[in-house]
C-alpha cells in the first residue's frame, strides 16, 4: 500500500514533521482510500456489507459507468422486505465556498437505497437486488483457496462427468465472409452464424449446424432466416447433395387419389420407420399375472375401462421416399414373414384387405365392428334386413413415423395420420339407355383421411 511520512518528513533546512498540506497531498490520501475500495471486489461484485440500521448501511458494487468497485452508504429507509426489487444509487454534487470563492461541484456524494421499482431519474443507477449477496450476517466469501479445497474433495466420478458434459457442448461462433471451401472443410461439431458469406440458396446470411455421426460420417444442416432447412452428409470423403427439408422429421402428409394412398415426409433418421397402424378394441378385462408374475398373481383377472387404441398392424413397415416428395408407400417388412411374407412389396389396398373378411356363417365382417356386412338383394326377406346387418362400414387405420424397439413394438413417434379403410357396396350395371339396369352388387374398397 502507498504510504506518506506525515510526522517524520525532514526538510533540507533541518525541519521535521512539516509535511506540506496541498491538493496533491489530499489527492494522495484519496488514492489510498481508493485502494481499500478496490479491495471490496474480493466479495464478487455485489453484496450488502451492512443492512440499514441506526449505524447506517453499506453496500459494495461495481459501478455501472466506470466498471470499478466502490463502497456506497445505504440509506436507513426503506428497510428490506420481500417487495424490494432494486438498489438505486443516486449521485449529487456539492459546492464549497472558501476564501471568498465558490468552487462548483467540488464534492460528489453517492448514496444507495432499497426500492420497489426502478428510478425514473436518468442520473440514477438501478441495480437488481437479486445480484446482491447479503454478507451482513457473517457469510464467508468463496475465496480461491476455499473453492480449491471443495474441488479437491469432489469425487473423481463427478469431475469425469463434468469433463464429458463439457466435451459434448457445441462451439458457437459468428464468422464473416465464409467461403465455399471453408464450408466444405467444416467437419468438427460446431454451430456457426455466417454473415456476408458465400451465397447458398440465394442468401448470404445463415446458420450452419455441424454434427458428427459416428467416426466416419459428418452431417451439415443449413438454416436460413425464413426457416428453410437444407441437409447434406459427408461419407467416404465426399459431400452429398444438399437436401431441402420441407417438413420436420417426425411429420407425415397423406393424400388419397381414387384408391391410391400417397404420403410425403421430411428427411428421416436411419432409426426412424414409417409404420401402419390399426385401431383395436381393448377389452374390459386384463390379466395381472403372466407366466413370470408373482405366484399369487398368476391367472388373476381385473376389470378396466374398455377403449380403442392404435396398435402396430402385423408389424408392417412401409417404404421411405425422397424427402419432400409424394410417393406411393409399399410394405418392406412384416413381423411374421412365414405368415405375412406375401405382403412385402404390396401397396395399401392389399395391406388392408385382411381387415375385411368372411366370418362364421359365410357373412362378411369388418375388424372392430360387430355388425355383419351384406349386399342388397342377397338373402333379403320380405321383412327387410335383419338387425345387426349393414351394407357399408369402415375400419380406422393410421400411418406414423416411429422408432422401433429392439424387443419388438414401437416407441412413441410423431403424430398419427388417422385414416379410414372403407367398404361399401357398388352396383353392377348392364345395358345402356332404356335397357340400363342393376344386375347385382359387389364390394368397393377405398380410403379417406380424417
Amino acid at each position: 500500500m502507498n504510504t506518506a511520512q506525515y510526522s517524520t518528513t525532514k526538510t533540507a533546512s533541518g525541519g521535521e514533521g512539516k509535511y506540506p498540506l496541498s491538493t496533491e497531498t489530499l489527492d494522495f490520501i484519496q488514492g489510498q482510500i481508493r485502494l481499500l475500495q478496490y479491495l471490496s471486489g474480493i466479495g464478487g461484485g455485489y453484496y450488502i456489507m451492512q443492512g440499514p440500521s441506526k449505524r447506517g448501511g453499506m453496500v459494495a458494487l461495481q459501478n455501472a459507468v466506470t466498471g470499478n468497485m466502490e463502497v456506497v452508504e445505504l440509506a436507513l429507509n426503506p428497510t428490506y422486505s420481500a417487495s424490494i426489487k432494486w438498489v438505486v444509487v443516486s449521485t449529487r454534487h456539492e459546492d464549497i465556498t472558501a476564501d471568498g470563492e465558490n468552487f462548483k461541484e467540488a464534492r460528489t456524494i453517492r448514496t444507495a437505497k432499497f426500492s420497489t421499482a426502478k428510478s425514473t431519474n436518468p442520473a440514477d443507477e438501478n441495480y437488481p437486488i437479486s445480484q446482491f449477496l447479503d454478507v451482513s450476517g457473517g457469510l464467508d466469501f468463496p475465496t480461491n483457496r476455499k473453492l480449491a479445497t471443495q474441488i479437491n474433495n469432489m469425487p473423481a466420478t463427478v469431475l469425469e462427468y463434468l469433463k464429458d458434459t463439457l466435451a459434448e457442448k457445441l462451439t458457437s461462433r459468428t464468422l464473416k465472409g465464409v467461403t465455399k471451401e471453408q464450408v466444405d472443410g467444416l467437419r468438427t461439431p460446431c454451430l456457426l452464424s455466417c454473415t456476408q458469406s458465400v451465397a447458398l440458396f440465394g442468401l448470404s446470411e445463415y446458420s450452419l449446424l455441424v454434427t458428427a455421426q459416428g467416426n466416419n460420417r459428418v452431417r451439415q444442416e443449413l438454416i436460413q432466416g425464413n426457416d428453410q432447412h437444407y441437409v447434406r452428409t459427408l461419407a467416404g470423403g465426399a459431400w452429398s447433395e444438399w437436401t431441402h427439408q420441407t417438413e420436420t422429421a417426425m411429420h407425415l402428409d397423406v393424400k388419397v387419389v381414387k384408391n391410391t394412398v400417397y404420403i410425403r415426409h421430411g428427411a428421416l433418421a436411419d432409426d426412424c420407420n414409417i409404420v401402419l397402424l390399426r385401431k383395436k378394441r381393448r377389452g374390459s378385462w386384463r390379466r395381472t399375472g403372466g407366466d413370470h408374475a408373482y405366484t399369487k398373481n398368476k391367472g388373476i383377472k381385473k376389470r378396466r375401462s374398455p377403449k380403442k387404441q392404435y396398435v402396430h398392424f402385423k408389424g408392417i413397415i412401409l417404404s421411405k421416399g425422397e424427402p419432400g416428395k409424394w410417393y406411393v408407400p409399399k410394405c418392406v417388412e412384416v413381423k411374421d414373414r412365414a405368415h405375412d411374407g406375401n405382403l412385402i412389396g404390396k401397396e395399401m389396398p392389399t395391406l388392408c384387405s385382411s381387415l375385411f373378411y368372411v366370418g362364421t356363417g359365410g357373412y362378411y365382417r369388418l375388424q372392430g365392428s360387430r355388425k355383419r356386412m351384406k349386399l342388397k338383394g342377397v338373402n333379403v326377406t320380405k321383412q327387410g334386413d335383419k338387425k345387426g346387418e349393414q351394407h357399408a362400414g369402415y375400419c380406422r387405420i393410421g400411418v406414423q413415423i416411429a422408432r422401433l424397439k429392439n424387443s419388438g413394438g414401437k416407441d412413441a413417434g410423431g403424430e398419427i395420420v388417422r385414416m379410414k379403410y372403407r367398404v361399401s357396396q357398388k352396383a353392377l350395371i348392364s345395358g345402356a339407355g332404356p335397357n340400363r339396369k342393376i344386375t347385382g352388387y359387389t364390394w368397393d374398397r377405398s380410403f379417406s383421411v380424417d
